[in-house]
């Protein structure tokens, strides 16, 4: 994930999922069942081709909406996996930028098709074919993604597309606020004020 700070707003991009990766073993809310899951490629771009209404959320809270697709949020899937991108002016989510407490991305969905298989040891692996993807979220320290964070290389066009687990910190701020005064912001504010 890289995040822009400006001063009225945060730009954050990257991988929400690399897909064909397998996410971290999960719980069956419905059976407790353990699992481990994948997502095909092809089964975002699908759903983006066919749903509406997708939001961005902060940490999964519904009431917690901080953009929307066609107004601040660009969603697509590439050979890497669903990628997004995202203007959001919410205070609360520029504040946790710039103390560095946004650790990365994650995403809200109903299966549509999914094959499953089982381990040696009874475990659940499913591929998830299809989808019906609801939201995405940017997380905040406290929360864990399901999937691990991705850090995406090539080295020239035509090379293969490498993909890696990204350590712990490993989203990338880069600070754009004015270091000094800045009399445009102060006259906003003001403005506002009034």
């Amino acid at each position: 994930m890289e995040v822009l700070l400006r001063s009225d707003s945060v730009e954050i991009s990257g991988y929400v999922n690399a897909v064909g990766r397998e996410s971290r073993p999960l719980v069956d809310r419905r059976s407790g069942e353990r699992f481990v899951e994948v997502i095909e490629p092809g089964a975002f771009r699908r759903s983006l081709e066919r749903d509406e209404g997708r939001q961005m959320l902060l940490n999964h809270r519904a009431d917690r909406v901080l953009a929307e697709e066609g107004a601040g949020l660009e969603l697509s899937e590439d050979p890497v996996g669903l990628f997004a991108r995202a203007v959001v002016s919410d205070s609360e989510v520029i504040g946790l930028a710039a103390e560095g407490k946004l650790v990365g991305w994650s995403f809200g969905f109903r299966p549509v098709s999914v094959d499953e298989t089982r381990d040696e040891g009874g475990v659940a692996h499913r591929a998830v074919r299809d989808l019906v993807l609801s939201e995405v979220s940017v997380i905040s320290d406290g929360m864990t993604p399901c999937y691990e964070a991705t850090s995406v290389f090539t080295r020239a066009e035509g090379d293969d597309v490498c993909v890696r687990a990204m350590e712990a910190g490993g989203v990338k701020v880069h600070d754009l606020r004015p270091k000094g005064p800045d009399p445009a912001w102060e006259e906003r504010i003001a403005a506002l004020r009034k």
